[in-house]
């Protein structure tokens, strides 16, 4: 069933141009400027809320959330081969059609998104679209490298319980805390396995000082993401635009992941 946002009090939801028939997105640089106007993404309002993307069908292909609506939906334009997964470039390729929702707060943004991904479970959503089973977390720490596994259960010294949405989150922290291990670091060299959008069950890579890695790694679990927030934002800007909205983005998903945290008791899932 396609989702329409309603005209609340408080709220703005307005559907947008249609895409033209036969657009290529491999023949653009920019697709989503060609398909909307630079005068649509200026327009969009830099607070926070829910944004929802339809296909040429009306089917609801995506819902997403930020506290700044204009800057997430301009990264879209961004979105090119070699710098982005496969099933982003096809979600770009998709969009007919772009609505979007205000709300009061990040928080009620967060919660909003929460509510309506579990209600209609679109199909380039992954994480929270299911409640499943929890995750633990094993480190395996060597000389130079760290592993990691995730597991469905509980063992000693393993770190959860953890939601099934843990798999996307964790990547982006650990990307971020080697981030500020090696500032210096472009895109590409990040070991590729950690650049998924979920994590893989086992991951293996180098890293200068495995213990402080998982210090670091387990403070960011119990919720205390103050410090790698602050240290991302303390760094100076990439080179490229490309990597200035990916870290943008992982900002961003930091942001959220506090605010989800802030809002349990100490004791229960990430």
């Amino acid at each position: 069933m396609s989702l329409v946002p309603q005209h609340d009090s408080g709220l703005d939801s307005r559907p947008v141009l249609e895409r033209p028939r036969q657009l290529k997105l491999f023949h653009l640089e920019n697709p989503l400027t060609l398909r909307f106007g630079n005068e649509f993404f200026r327009a969009l309002p830099e607070g926070p809320g829910v944004y929802f993307f339809h296909g040429s069908d009306e089917q609801l292909l995506y819902i997403g959330q930020s506290s700044n609506l204009r800057a997430r939906l301009g990264s879209y334009r961004h979105v090119g081969e070699r710098k982005h997964p496969r099933r982003t470039l096809r979600l770009v390729a998709s969009i007919a059609r772009i609505v979007w929702r205000e709300c009061a707060s990040a928080e009620a943004a967060i919660a909003e998104e929460s509510r309506l991904l579990l209600e209609h479970r679109p199909p380039f959503n992954r994480a929270g679209v299911w409640k499943g089973d929890p995750w633990w977390l094993v480190a395996e720490v060597e000389t130079a490298h760290l592993t990691l596994r995730l597991q469905r259960e509980a063992s000693p010294g393993s770190l959860g319980p953890l939601v099934p949405s843990a798999r996307h989150s964790l990547g982006t922290v650990i990307r971020a805390l080697l981030r500020l291990a090696n500032p210096a670091w472009h895109l590409s060299d990040f070991p590729h396995g950690l650049m998924t959008s979920a994590l893989a069950r086992q991951c293996r890579f180098p890293v200068s000082s495995p213990s402080n890695f998982v210090l670091g790694l387990t403070a960011a679990i119990a919720g205390e993401l103050g410090a790698l927030l602050a240290g991302l934002e303390a760094l100076p800007p990439t080179a490229t635009v490309a990597e200035q909205t990916f870290w943008q983005e992982e900002r961003e998903t930091l942001v959220k992941l506090r605010l989800q945290l802030d809002a349990v008791l100490a004791g229960s899932t990430l």
